[in-house]
């Protein structure tokens, strides 16, 4: 692996959780995220207090994303798999944390 690739790997992956976690504050849907570097896992649950798997919002929040132009990865019962290329930038990072916020202010 190149240098520069494991630096964005790492400047990427912490703007890319920083993103997740605020989504996770204005959304209750999302249980817990978690991960390192480009490779993060964002939980889905019907409540926080029970952590009852959403799954059904995550299984329509990846459709809805796909057809807003946005491939996201479902993982297990209720939890979105994001890994990025590493090659990514901060104009895509954002685009997709948009995109999912847009989704997920309609679904949930």
């Amino acid at each position: 692996m190149e240098g520069e690739l494991i630096a964005n790997a790492r400047t990427m992956g912490d703007r890319l959780m920083a993103g997740v976690r605020r989504l996770a504050e204005r959304y209750p849907v999302i249980g817990d995220v978690r991960g390192l570097g480009l490779m993060i896992g964002v939980e889905f649950v019907r409540d926080r207090a029970t952590r009852e798997p959403a799954t059904d919002l995550v299984n329509a929040l990846v459709q809805m994303a796909f057809g807003k132009g946005v491939l996201l990865l479902g993982c297990g019962r209720s939890t979105l798999r994001l890994a990025p290329p590493l090659i990514v930038d901060a104009v895509d990072i954002d685009t997709g944390l948009a995109v999912i916020d847009e989704c997920l202010a309609a679904l949930a």
